[in-house]
């Protein structure tokens, strides 16, 4: 039986692709503690089973395999249950129409509140963000043009998607950003993306798995979706 840890990189590409939300009953899956932060609770089931006497066992896989994104689906513990008591209905083929229904129904609901994110929602992540330290020395970072950004990154369709869809608010992240009588406002805005993405870099995360673990930082790992695109508008932005 495998038993092996899911890698960093495919946990954050399953939440990030998942909204944070379970891909059955759209339970958000992150439960806020009352001083603000929050802690998850969703949980990553398998889709080919990793219990060899499970009808959703697949021999000729292998235990590397088993452990991917692709086999991989976001569930809420409930759910998780059922899908396991249940392997009747909750076949692989199944379970695989779930999984991308969902990424495509969070995709959607992101596109879909987009237009709707104003300079409130704005204010609420770039307060968060601002609590990052600034780069040392007086480093000079460049806002790269975001196909160059895909390109550079190799990132996947589906980021690209988001990236696109960020895009929509660009504009209002600027004027909202010049609107500030702080003249370094901004620098030390980006300074926080930069500083987190290289600690991101430094444990091994790249492409995919970058970009969704920068997201979740820009939301404050919110599943809220006016939340999330406004985080998604910031980083689209720098």
């Amino acid at each position: 039986m495998s038993r092996k840890k899911i890698s960093q990189p495919d946990m954050k590409i399953l939440w990030g692709r998942s909204g944070s939300k379970c891909a059955i009953c759209k339970t958000d899956l992150i439960q806020e503690k009352k001083e603000g932060s929050g802690y998850p609770i969703g949980e990553m089931a398998h889709i080919e089973d990793e219990n060899p006497t499970s009808t959703r066992y697949n021999h000729e896989m292998m235990d590397d395999e088993r452990n991917k994104y692709d086999n991989l689906i976001l569930l809420c513990p409930k759910c998780h249950t059922i899908i396991n008591k249940d392997h009747q209905k909750y076949t692989v083929e199944k379970l695989k129409q779930i999984k991308k229904g969902h990424e495509k129904w969070v995709e959607e609901s992101l596109k879909k509140h987009m237009p709707n994110i104003t300079f409130a929602e704005l204010e609420v992540i770039i307060k968060h963000l601002m609590g990052i330290p600034t780069l040392e020395n007086g480093d000079y970072v460049t806002i790269v043009p975001p196909k160059e950004k895909i390109e550079k990154n190799d990132l996947s369709p589906e980021v690209e998607n988001y990236i696109t869809i960020g895009m929509l608010k660009v504009k209002q992240v600027r004027d909202y950003l010049n609107k500030n009588p702080d003249i370094h406002f901004a620098e030390r805005l980006r300074a926080g993306f930069v500083n987190k993405y290289r600690e991101l870099r430094k444990e091994g995360l790249e492409g995919d798995a970058l970009f969704y673990a920068l997201l979740d930082f820009a939301s404050n790992s919110s599943p809220d979706f006016e939340y999330m695109t406004a985080g998604l508008s910031v980083l689209t932005y720098f």
